[in-house]
């Protein structure tokens, strides 16, 4: 092969990239952008959750002292018996049998 030859072949090679490129361009752009948009969306998103999350757990809060006031034996007797199965549940995952 020649020096001719091979410049022909780089010429080529090179005009083949610069116009695949090129023609990819609009296309990686468009991505980007939709990529952006999703990620904005997504930002928004968990940010709405967190907040309705929060706001959901200040009202149970609020829910389970109000109910406390109103029936603490009741309250009390409830805690007791989660306690007790948070207890039995945590014995049993310490030591299978």
């Amino acid at each position: 092969m020649t020096s001719a030859n091979v410049d022909t072949l780089r010429d080529s090679a090179s005009d083949a990239l610069d116009q695949l490129q090129r023609a990819a361009a609009p296309t990686l752009k468009l991505g980007k952008r939709q990529a952006e948009v999703l990620f904005d969306q997504s930002s928004e998103m968990i940010d709405m959750v967190s907040t309705q999350a929060s706001e959901t757990a200040a009202e149970l809060g609020k829910s389970i002292i109000a109910y406390t006031k109103k029936k603490p034996l009741i309250a009390l007797l409830l805690a007791v018996g989660a306690g007790a199965l948070l207890v039995s549940a945590a014995k049993s995952m310490r030591s299978p049998r």
